[in-house]
């Protein structure tokens, strides 16, 4: 069973270049199809009605969709951003705006650099959160021979570390988006759990509270592992208090431009639906096949329900199923759900329970196959209006 104690243990340094070389060549390769896929919307003819929209997305790129909303905070504050801007919570663009002085000023380059420099940095953490929770575990590693090798710790590990980068969903660790911050405090919350942290734990959620309003979700794996490990008192105080101190920071922000703490939510609900039970929602997606609607949403809900699953008979720790379950049914529960892939993709246990699953030489390849031709797919159907990534 995969074990929450110490992982410090005979598993190799950050550099360890087993984890460390896969993770960047999915980095590199996931940019590639990226860049496939922008030839791809550059050279189809977009729909006449999508093309005439004021937010077109082709001709703004990496900085369409979400990405406008980002960069208008961070040049103007929410004051000069849209209304419906103040669904976006501070952290990433104030971080952007930190770093645009030392890129001539040039904000929306800054985003981009800081989504896709964090993307690498996330992949590298989520690889040692695997390595280490694995290394403990006698769920991998007990196979003979090739099966064996595919099983091991470090080949899972391995394999997580370019899996997470061809995800379909992925293509938001390219465009300036916040997942790439999201991903780094994610898996860094789990990590320090996994080494009995806490504090640092409480930390890493706090970050994750800044950037996104899912992020005090991390609750739910940092409350079981309070009980489950029975830290000092003042440790456990941290890791509870901090995520839920940043994510009132956060709303305050907001607040101060908008004179409402629920304003951020408010705004949410013209866009999203009112709340719908989520496993109606999500069979629904499924059902909507049949008559052509929820088409690129099916998939998505198929792949991390059927990975929650692999991560339950790969006895994932309680903390982490219970952490992905918690997103998955968040992310189902409204009636306008198009954010599930990427939902999904920053449950990272679903990731590394994907990197589980492919323990065969087929299903690798079959996985890089697919997320490779969908990243591509993806990234086109974005730019010419289709779907929101």
């Amino acid at each position: 069973m995969l074990s929450t104690g110490s992982g410090r243990g005979a598993t190799g340094g950050w550099l360890d270049r087993r984890l460390l070389v896969p993770a960047v060549l999915g980095w590199l390769w996931a940019r590639v199809c990226v860049g496939l896929g922008f030839v791809v919307a550059h050279r189809l003819t977009p729909d006449p009605a999508l093309a005439a929209r004021p937010d077109f997305p082709l001709p703004r790129g990496l900085m369409s969709w979400d990405a406008f909303f980002y960069e208008r905070i961070a040049v103007a504050g929410y004051a000069g951003t849209p209304p419906d801007g103040v669904r976006f919570f501070p952290g990433y663009p104030a971080l952007g705006r930190i770093l645009s002085p030392f890129l001539a000023g040039h904000t929306d380059l800054a985003l981009i650099v800081i989504a896709n420099v964090t993307a690498l940095v996330g992949a590298v953490v989520l690889t040692r959160l695997a390595r280490e929770a694995l290394d403990h575990g006698g769920s991998a590693g007990v196979g003979n021979g090739a099966e064996g090798v595919l099983d091991s710790p470090v080949a899972v590990a391995a394999r997580t570390g370019w899996i997470v980068a061809v995800i379909p969903a992925a293509v938001v660790f390219v465009w300036a988006y916040s997942e790439g911050l999201a991903l780094v405090a994610t898996a860094a919350t789990l990590l320090a759990l996994q080494r009995r942290a806490v504090a640092w734990a409480g930390t890493f959620a706090a970050v994750a509270c800044l950037i996104r309003p899912t992020g005090l979700l991390l609750l739910v794996p940092i409350g079981v592992e309070l009980v489950r490990q029975r830290p000092r008192w003042m440790p456990a105080l941290v890791a509870v208090t901090a995520p839920i101190g940043a994510f009132v920071a956060a709303l305050a922000t907001i607040r101060s431009t908008t004179g409402s703490w629920t304003s951020a939510f408010d705004e949410q609900t013209p866009i999203r639906g009112e709340f719908r039970n989520p496993v109606i929602r999500a069979g629904e997606a499924l059902w909507g096949v049949r008559f052509n609607t929820d088409t690129e949403l099916a998939p998505y809900v198929v792949l991390w329900f059927l990975l929650l699953a692999v991560a339950v008979w790969k006895r994932q720790p309680l903390s982490w199923i219970l952490f992905a379950a918690a997103t998955l049914l968040v992310a189902c529960s409204s009636q306008t759900i198009d954010s599930i892939g990427r939902y999904g993709l920053l449950a990272v246990p679903l990731v590394i329970a994907l990197a589980q699953w492919a323990d065969r030489s087929w299903r690798t390849a079959l996985v890089g196959a697919v997320g490779s031709a969908g990243l591509m797919l993806t990234t086109a159907q974005a730019l010419q209006g289709r779907i929101i990534p």
